[in-house]
C-alpha cells in the first residue's frame, strides 16, 4: 500500500480535471469543425496517457485501468484511421469524469466497473473481462496492462512550487488587515477633531491679548503635537493602503479557475438530460476574490444546470425551430469599476412566462385576478423562496431549490442579479453582479430609529429630501412622485427593522435602493454618508435572522447592521400581497416586548419575531422594560439576562410580583447555562429559559408558539 501524500493527490486531482477540461475543449472543436479528427485522436491519446501515468504515481490503481483502457482504444484508433463514433466520444468523456470523481473521493468510485465494461466493449478486439474494481491503491501495476513511463506526471509535481497556506490563517490576516483599516478610519477622524480643538484654542488667544502670554506657549507646543500626529497619520494611511491593495492582489484569483467546473456540469447536465449543449466562456484576464469566487460556486452551477434543463429544448424541436441542434450556454465577465459582472445566458427557448405565472399564482406568489400581472412581479416570483415550475424531481433540477438561492448568494456578497426572461427564440440571461473583493466594501451609513445602519453601495442608487406633504397612498403603501414624475414606493427602514420612529416630519430623508428594474425609498432619520466597511459574520445562534447581512464596526466603534435591501423587497411584496387579500379585516397581532442591552441582539431577535407575525417594542435593559411594561399591553416578554441596571432575573421577579402583569409569559434568553443559573431563571417565575448556545430561530419561535 503506497502512503498517500496529500500534496501529491492534491495535484494529481489538478491534473485530472484539468485533462478533462482539455478534453471537453476538444470535443467542441471536433464538433465545431475547428479540430480534425486525427488531431483530436492524437491530443486525447496524450490526455490519457498523462492521466493515467498521474493516477498510477498517486497510487490510484482503479482509476488508473480504466484511463488504461481508454487509452488502449484510442491506440487502436490512431493505428486504424478509423473515425470515433458519438458514442466512443460520449464514453471517453464520462470516462475520464468517473476518473476525476473517483480521485475526488479518495480513489473509489461506484461507475468505475461499469464504464471499464462500456470502454472494452467499444474496442476492435474482445472486451476483456475487468478485474474488480475496489480503488485500493496499490505500489504495482499487477492488476492491469502494461504501465507506460510516468515521466509525462513528474513535471505536474515539479510544477507546484507555491507556499501552501491554510485557507483560514489567509482569512484571519485578512480580517486583521481589514479591521486596521477601519481603525485607521476612525484615527483620521480623531485627528480631525484635535486639529480642530487646537484652531479653536488659537482663534481663542488671538481674540483675547489676556490669554495670548498665558495660553501661547502652550498653543504652540499643542499645534507642533497636532502637526506631528497628522503626519503620523498619512504615512501610516499610505502603509495601510499599501497594505490593503498587497493582501487584496494574494486573494485575487483568475475566474478562469473554476472553468473545468463549469464545463463538467454543462457536460454532465446534457448526457444526464440526453441533450446536445456546449458551454462557451469568455472570461479574459478577469480576477476576482477567493472568497467571492468560492461563494459564487453554487449560484453559477445551479444556473448553467437550469439552462440546460429549462433553457436550452430538446434536439427535436431546436431542429423545427431552425435551430442549430446543439444549444449554446454562454459565460462571460467583465470589470465594471470595482465590480465583476458574470452573465449566464443560452440560446434556448427562454422562460415560458405562461407556465411561471401559474406556479406562482398556485403558490400564492401571484393573484389570480392578474392585477399584479407584471414581468417586475414575475421576476420576483421566480427568485422566491421555493418557488420552482419542475414537475418531477431529477439529479439535475426540481429538488425544491430554486433562483432563490442565486440572489441569497449574491446579496451576502453585497451584490445584485439582473434577468432578461426572454421567450421562443431569443433565450434567457442572468447577470451578477458582486464586488471583486470582499477585504472591504463601499456603504451608505444612516441613522434610523436611533441606530446606525449600512446599505451596500451596490444598491444604492440616490438620495432624497422629499416634503412630508408630498405623499400619497397605492394599494395600501405609501408612495411619492420622483423628481423624474414616477411612483416610488416608502418604506421606513427604522419600522422595518422593529425600532420606534419619530411622526413624519416636515421633510422626510429618502435612500432610493434597487433590486433588478425594483426600487423602493427607504426613509432614514440621517444620511451620515459613504464608508467603508468590512461585514462580520453574526454570532451562529443569530445568524439566520432576515433582513441583515451582518454587522460592521462604524465610527466611534459602535456596532452598525449591514442591511439586506433584498429582503425589504421582499417582505414589501408580501405585505401588499396579505393586505389585498385582507383588505378591510382588522387582527391585531401578539406584541412582545424584548430586551437586551446588546443593539445586535435585540433588533435580530425583533427581525426573527417581526417575521413571525408578531409586533415587537425592543428596549435595552430591565428598567426600560418594566417602564414599558407599566404603561403598556404586551403578550409576552422575551429578555436577557446580563442587562445593567436591572437584570433579567430581577426583572422576572419584579413582574411575577406585579398582580396585573404576574400572568404574563416571559422568556430569558442567554449565555449563562449552569445548572444554578437554570435553576434560578425557573425560580424567579421564567417560562422558558434559553441558552444562547442552543439557540437558533427555530428554538425562539417554537418557545414562542407554545406560550402565545
Amino acid at each position: 500500500m503506497i502512503v498517500q501524500d496529500p500534496d501529491l493527490a492534491r495535484v494529481v486531482q489538478a491534473e485530472t480535471g484539468e485533462a478533462l477540461d482539455a478534453l471537453l475543449e476538444l470535443s467542441e472543436n471536433l464538433m465545431a469543425g475547428t479540430t480534425a479528427l486525427p488531431e483530436f485522436v492524437r491530443t486525447a491519446f496524450r490526455i490519457f496517457h498523462n492521466v493515467k501515468g498521474a493516477l498510477r504515481l498517486a497510487g490510484y490503481s482503479a482509476p488508473e485501468r480504466l484511463a488504461h483502457a481508454v487509452e488502449d482504444r484510442l491506440a487502436e484508433l490512431r493505428a486504424s484511421g478509423d473515425p470515433p463514433s458519438d458514442e466512443f466520444l460520449d464514453a471517453i468523456e464520462q470516462a475520464l469524469s468517473t476518473c476525476l470523481k473517483a480521485v475526488e473521493a479518495g480513489g473509489s468510485h461506484p461507475d468505475l466497473d461499469q464504464m471499464l465494461v462500456r470502454i472494452g466493449g467499444l474496442g476492435d478486439r474482445a472486451a476483456p473481462v475487468p478485474a474488480p474494481v475496489t480503488g485500493e491503491r496499490t505500489s504495482n501495476g499487477s492488476a492491469g496492462p502494461s504501465l507506460a513511463p510516468v515521466v509525462d506526471t513528474a513535471s505536474a509535481v515539479a510544477r507546484v512550487k507555491v507556499l501552501r497556506i491554510d485557507a483560514s490563517r489567509l482569512d484571519r490576516l485578512m480580517e486583521l488587515g481589514s479591521e486596521y483599516l477601519a481603525q485607521h478610519g476612525r484615527q483620521r477622524r480623531q485627528r480631525a477633531a484635535l486639529r480642530e480643538f487646537a484652531d479653536r484654542l488659537a482663534a481663542l488667544t488671538k481674540r483675547d491679548p489676556r490669554l495670548k502670554s498665558t495660553l501661547l506657549p502652550l498653543v504652540q507646543d499643542f499645534e507642533a503635537f497636532v502637526r506631528g500626529e497628522e503626519q503620523d497619520v498619512r504615512r501610516v494611511g499610505q502603509l495601510t493602503a499599501d497594505f490593503d491593495g498587497a493582501m487584496r492582489g494574494v486573494r485575487m484569483q483568475p475566474l478562469s479557475v473554476i472553468v473545468p467546473q463549469l464545463r463538467r456540469v454543462v457536460s454532465e447536465a446534457s448526457r444526464e438530460l440526453g441533450k446536445s449543449a456546449h458551454l462557451s466562456l469568455d472570461c479574459g484576464e478577469v480576477e476576482i476574490d477567493r472568497q467571492v469566487l468560492d461563494a459564487l460556486r453554487e449560484p453559477l452551477m445551479h444556473l448553467l444546470r437550469n439552462a440546460v434543463d429549462h433553457g436550452i429544448e430538446a434536439d427535436s424541436v431546436r431542429v423545427a425551430r431552425g435551430k442549430p441542434v446543439r444549444g449554446e450556454i454562454r459565460v462571460s465577465a467583465r470589470l465594471k469599476g470595482v465590480n465583476v459582472e458574470i452573465e449566464v445566458s443560452d440560446d434556448g427557448g427562454g422562460v415560458d412566462l405562461e407556465k411561471v405565472r401559474a406556479r406562482a399564482v398556485e403558490l400564492g406568489f401571484l393573484s389570480a385576478d392578474g392585477a399584479e400581472d407584471t414581468a417586475r412581479l414575475l421576476d420576483a416570483a421566480l427568485f422566491a423562496p421555493g418557488f420552482s415550475t419542475a414537475t418531477a424531481v431529477t439529479t439535475v433540477s426540481g429538488r425544491g431549490v430554486g433562483l432563490d438561492v442565486v440572489r441569497a448568494r449574491v446579496a451576502e456578497l453585497g451584490g445584485q442579479v439582473y434577468t432578461s426572461l426572454g421567450h421562443g427564440q431569443s433565450g434567457a440571461s442572468f447577470t451578477l453582479t458582486v464586488p471583486a473583493s470582499v477585504v472591504s466594501l463601499r456603504g451608505l451609513s444612516v441613522r434610523a430609529g436611533g441606530a446606525t445602519f449600512v446599505l451596500p453601495s451596490a444598491q444604492v442608487e440616490r438620495t432624497l429630501r422629499i416634503r412630508g406633504g408630498e405623499l400619497g397612498s397605492a394599494e395600501g403603501v405609501t408612495v411619492v412622485r420622483t423628481p423624474e414624475g414616477d411612483p416610488l414606493r416608502l418604506r421606513w427602514l427604522s419600522s422595518a427593522m422593529g425600532l420606534e420612529h419619530a411622526d413624519d416630519p416636515a421633510f422626510l430623508q429618502v435612500v432610493v435602493v434597487t433590486e433588478g428594474a425594483q426600487r423602493l425609498g427607504l426613509v432614514v432619520d440621517e444620511v451620515q454618508g459613504d464608508t467603508s466597511f468590512v461585514i462580520k459574520r453574526l454570532p451562529w445562534n443569530i445568524r439566520r435572522a432576515q433582513g441583515v447581512i451582518g454587522a460592521t464596526h462604524q465610527g466611534d466603534a459602535a456596532l452598525a447592521l449591514v442591511v439586506d435591501p433584498t429582503h425589504l423587497f421582499r417582505t414589501q411584496h408580501t405585505a401588499t400581497r396579505e393586505h389585498r387579500v385582507k383588505l378591510g379585516v382588522h387582527q391585531e397581532r401578539p406584541r412582545v416586548l424584548v430586551a437586551d442591552d446588546s443593539l445586535t441582539s435585540r433588533t435580530l431577535e425583533r427581525n426573527i419575531l417581526a417575521s413571525a407575525g408578531y409586533e415587537v417594542q425592543v428596549v435595552e435593559d430591565g428598567v426600560s422594560a418594566l417602564e414599558a411594561l407599566e404603561q403598556q399591553a404586551f403578550d409576552l416578554l422575551v429578555s436577557d439576562v446580563q442587562m445593567p441596571r436591572m437584570d433579567g432575573f430581577e426583572l422576572t421577579r419584579r413582574v411575577r410580583s406585579n398582580p396585573r402583569l404576574s400572568k404574563l409569559p416571559i422568556i430569558l434568553v442567554t449565555s449563562l447555562d449552569r445548572p444554578e443559573d437554570v435553576a434560578e431563571g425557573a425560580r424567579v417565575g421564567a417560562d422558558e429559559y434559553i441558552v444562547k448556545g442552543q439557540f437558533d430561530q427555530e428554538t425562539l419561535l417554537k418557545a414562542v408558539s407554545r406560550l402565545l
